[in-house]
Order: structure tokens, then sequence, then C-alpha cells
């Protein structure tokens, strides 16, 4: 096909450009007029300006395929970033990979056993008492539900009487059921709480030795990625955070990805749907992210591979049934909460989308970076950490490589993501893909830009561990990145111990059916009944309380209803919710209790059923009578 002029293509492209800005300014301002020629121009959607840019980009494609933006690709620059003669796309299966891989996994063990030493040696303390007992709670309801009445699983015992409450926040179901057997075994819900989150670090960790060895060919390296993507300064900024610990099977689903492509062989597309599935039912956030890097990620591979197009259209398929049919129970809980929950307002997107400088703020409990750069934000502390961008900025130095090229895109890919509507592509994942509607933290996509600096930096690993033949250097240079990625991670956590077991003030409702608990002090951050939830775990009743990532308006509303409690009124807005004992707990030591339980013992509406000292202080069950 003959090579249209270079005018042409700089037209195309800076036609795609002015379109894609055309349609994000839509999206940010709703819509706009103006006038050209006498010609009044109203434009109130995207839609019209999007459909106009695939024309471009499609009419682009064709014309001038080999041709790089602008018309600067040159022959000379395509061999210096085709470099797959050196570097394969994936490396074959080695005899003794087994071997390897358990070495690397128990060393993997070890380092981190080293880095988290606190936490594995407090095995009964938590960072703090808000997401971790939340947590607590979410993993005890779904172990003791999925069994016991798994058609209410998602009717969970907060904010009552509302349904399917476990689907306003990520209801973690595949953590839960992995961490089932110790809980039927006896062991504390709070030392079964850490040994899954600190599973999170080490099997993410595996899961990125297995697809780095694969793509670099060096255990050596893919045990530096894995470390790197272990210890990543993102899973600190989320340390109290259970489900975005659990970051295993984005690796996993990658590496089933790679292997589909190169060898067109269906049961790595089952896989990776698996994978897919996987990741959804541990962290929500990442299985929606996921799916846009995969597309990024699979578009390049499509394009060095280029599998038959049958099989492709076969496997593909497959693995969106697989995806889709496992998906259903979880899709029709949350499409039936929707109209309950609506979608997240773009002011409370905003809030939690980064900013570049975000990426200079490094988590609060880093001991080597917190003290150096800009004070940390909730949710939007994304340093990666010096370790892991010395490493990736080694991996891009030329000659370049494929893999290493593709992963950079996908490095952009989530971190402009990762700036939600403050980015480029987030307003369009917003407007036209409904999961991410109800998605409050954009700034989770970082997540992703861990996994791609660790993929980076086990190619930068292995270039600085090859450097020089040497089996002592290789030995030392393996000895030394160990040390550098643990020393840059290091955390000083802050762990308080968590009560063994609850106030007995809970025993006597096991003799009440049909109770109905609403539990003071109630404050007004939901955060103060996260205790509740977790004494919850002894009893199971329901309650009026709660604590989510959504708050429903009839617990705001009560809340205003109760602002007088224990008046008359505040009394009779808690018998419309049906709630028929109440509690107190002094020992909490939140603020006024003492004077508030003085008010309720005056009550004639409130009759003690069990009183008992808790954590040195007063703690009473009330049974609310009249009408």
């Amino acid at each position: 096909m003959r090579v249209p002029p270079r005018s042409v293509i700089i037209g195309l492209d800076s036609l795609a450009i002015a379109l894609l800005l055309l349609a994000r300014a839509i999206l940010r301002t709703g819509g706009m007029a103006f006038t050209v020629a006498s010609l009044r121009v109203s434009l109130g959607s995207p839609h019209r300006a999007l459909l106009a840019l695939f024309i471009v980009v499609v009419t682009r494609l064709i014309v001038a395929r080999r041709i790089g933006p602008f018309g600067l690709w040159s022959d000379r620059w395509q061999r210096l970033l085709d470099a797959t003669v050196d570097e394969p796309l994936l490396v074959a299966a080695t005899p003794g990979a087994g071997k390897r891989f358990v070495l690397a996994a128990i060393a993997m063990g070890a380092a981190l056993a080293v880095l988290l030493h606190d936490q594995v040696w407090h095995l009964d303390a938590v960072s703090e008492f808000g997401d971790t007992l939340f947590s607590i709670w979410r993993i005890g309801w779904v172990t003791h539900h999925i069994t016991a009445d798994p058609r209410h699983l998602f009717d969970a015992n907060i904010f009552y009487p509302e349904r399917l409450t476990l689907t306003f926040s990520d209801p973690v179901i595949l953590p839960a059921l992995t961490v089932a057997p110790l809980l039927a075994l006896g062991v504390h819900p709070v030392v079964a709480y850490n040994v899954l989150l600190l599973s999170g670090f080490w099997i993410s960790g595996v899961a990125m030795y297995l697809l780095v060895e694969r793509l670099t060919g060096s255990a050596r390296a893919a045990f530096i990625a894995g470390l790197t993507y272990a210890c990543a300064g993102y899973r600190f900024d989320h340390y109290m955070h259970l489900e975005m610990q659990m970051m295993q099977w984005l690796p996993l689903a990658l590496l089933a990805l790679h292997l589909f492509l190169s060898t067109g062989e269906r049961r790595w597309a089952v896989a990776f749907g698996l994978a897919v599935i996987a990741q959804l039912y541990s962290s929500m956030y990442y299985a929606a992210f996921f799916l846009v890097y995969a597309a990024v990620i699979g578009i390049g591979l499509l394009r060095v591979h280029r599998p038959p197009v049958r099989t492709l259209m076969h496997a593909t398929a497959l693995s969106a049934l697989i995806v889709i049919g496992f998906a259903m129970p979880l899709a029709r809980a949350f499409n039936a909460a929707e109209p309950m929950k609506g979608p997240r307002p773009e002011y409370e997107v905003s809030v939690y989308s980064a900013f570049p400088s975000d990426y200079l703020r490094a988590n609060r409990y880093s001991a080597v970076w917190r003290s150096r750069l800009a004070a940390p934000i909730l949710e939007r502390s994304l340093f990666p950490g010096a370790a892991p961008v010395a490493l990736a900025a080694l991996a891009l130095a030329p000659p370049f490589g494929t893999m290493r090229l593709l992963y950079s895109a996908g490095l952009l890919v989530a971190a402009d993501g990762s700036l939600g509507l403050h980015g480029a592509a987030y307003p369009f994942y917003y407007q036209f893909l409904a999961p991410f509607r109800g998605m409050r933290v954009a700034a989770r996509f970082a997540a992703l830009v861990a996994l791609s600096l660790s993929i980076l930096a086990g190619f930068g690993a292995r270039r600085a561990i090859t450097w020089r033949a040497s089996r002592g250097y290789q030995h030392a240079m393996l000895a030394a990145l160990v040390a550098l990625v643990i020393a840059d991670a290091w955390p000083r956590l802050e762990l308080v111990p968590v009560w063994r077991t609850p106030p007995p003030i809970y025993e006597p409702l096991a003799f009440v059916p049909g109770a109905v608990l609403a539990e003071f002090p109630m404050g007004d951050d939901p955060a103060f009944s996260t205790p509740y939830l977790y004494f919850s775990l002894w009893h199971w009743r329901p309650m009026v309380n709660g604590y989510s990532g959504f708050i429903p308006a009839s617990y705001t509303d009560l809340q205003r209803a109760i602002e007088s409690f224990p008046s008359p009124a505040a009394l009779g807005a808690l018998r419309d919710r049906g709630v028929t004992h109440v509690t107190i707990n002094c020992g909490l030591h939140y603020p006024r209790c003492d004077e508030l339980l003085n008010m309720m013992e005056q009550s004639p509406s409130l009759r003690p059923i069990e009183r008992t000292a808790w954590e040195g202080a007063p703690a009473v069950l009330y049974e609310l009578t009249g009408s």
C-alpha cells in the first residue's frame, strides 16, 4: 500500500487528539454550546465525538499502520525498539523449575517475616479498630452464613432492616472461604484475619515470581520482582484494608494471558477467566481495574503473537462465559442493591482521585520515606518506593525489549487511571463502564502501577545481576538487591491488641428469638460501630448500627431521629426500626458514655437485663419496653 504524505498522517493524529480532548471536555462540563459562522452547535454528550474518534483511528490504522505518531517513526527506531531476537517473548519452562519455585517461596516467606516481624509476633493485634474490625466481621459473616443460610448471604446483620447490606462494601468472599478451615478449627478470628492478611503479601510475591520467571528466564530476577510486589508501598498505605492486599490473582491472570496468546491452548484461556473470577471474589476494585489493564496488555500481545482468529474467538468466548457465569451471583446481588446505593457522585470520586504529586507522598508506616516526602493523604499516599522506580528505570534503558515496552504502556495506563477524574481516561470509564460508577477510590488504580513496576523491576534486576558473568558477583548483587528492596519498604507498624472476647452482656440474647439491637454510644461517625460488628461474631443478632463503604440514607435518618436519645421520641424511632434491645458499653471509652448511661438508667422504657463490668467500665443490656 502506498504510504500517504506525512501531512496526512500528522493531520489524522492531530484530529484524533483533538477529538479525544473534546470528548473529555464534554464529560467534564456536562456539555457545551457555541456558534460557528451563525450556526449554533450544541454538544450535550461525548458519544458523537467518540464515534468520530473511532472513525479517525481506524482510518489512520488502515492508511498508515506501520508509521509512528506524527510520522516520526523511522526504521532505525523500529530496530531499536524491537529487540525480540535477544529477548524471548515468553521463556519456556526449564528443568528444575519446581524446585526453584519451592526455594523461592520459602525465601520469600523468610524475607517477609523479617519485614513484617511486628505483625508476625503479634497475631492478636491490628493496625487500627476501624476497617480491620470491619474486615474481621466480614470474614466471620461469610464463613458462618455461606453454609448456614447461603440464600441470605448478602443480607448481613448491619443497618437493620436494610437488605443486601453485605453489598455496601466488598464482600471478600474468597478470602473468607480460604480462612474458613482455621476458624472451624477454633483459631481466634483476629489471628485468622492476620494470617490471611500476611498471606496476601506472601502469595502475591510468589505469584509475581511465577510470571516474571517466564518473562525473563531468570529465577533470581523473578525473586526480586516478587519481593518488590510483596513489599510495594501501596500495600502499606492500605494496610488496614484486607481486600487491598489480595493482589495475587493479577500476575497469575497475566501469566495465563501470556501462555494462551503464545500457545493458543484453550486451557490457558480458562485459567485466565478463573483468575479474573478469583480476583473479583477477592477484591472487586482490582477485578474492574484489571480488565482495563489486561485489555491494553492483551492488545499488545495480539500484535506480537498474532494467534489464529478462530482460536482466539473460541477461547475468548469460553473465557467470557466462565467470567460471566461465575460472576452472576455477585452481579445479581449488587444490581438488586443498586437502586438504594446509586452511582458514586463525581465530587466524591474526585476527592479520591490522585494528583501526580501524590506519587511523592509516602505511606504513614514508611520508616525511611515518611519524614522525607510530602505528608500522607488518606488513600492517596502513592510513593512506590525508590527501589522499584530505580530497577524499572534500569529495565527501560536501551536497548529496549517488546515486553518491557508493553508493560511500560500498562504502567502509563495504570498511572493515568489512578488520577481518576483528574486523568485522561477515567472520565470515560466512569461514563461508559457501569462498575466504575459504583467505585469511590480511583487512586486504587495504583495497585496496577505497583504491578507494572514490579514486572519491570524484574527486567532491571536481570540486567543488574547478569552485568558480570562471575558467580560471586551475581550472588552478591542478588543479596544487595534483596536488602535494597526490604530496606526501602521497611515499615514502622503501630499495632493495638484486640479483645479476645466480647462483653458478657450479649449472652442472654441466645435465649431471645427475634432480638434486634441498637448499640450505644453510637456517635456521629459510623466507624464507632466497628467494635459492635466485631462483638456480633459471638451472637449474629441484627443491629441498626453499621459501618461500610456505603452508608444508607436510612442510617443517617436514624441518627437524626435519635439525637435526643434516650428521650421518648428517640426510643419511639428505635421501636419503629424493630429494635427490641439496647446496649451501652463504656469500656470502649467513647466520650460522654457515663452521662448517657445515667440518663438511660432513668428511662422507664429501658429495662436492665444484664449488667457487667468490662475493660474496667460498666456495660449493660436493656430490653426496650413500652409502646
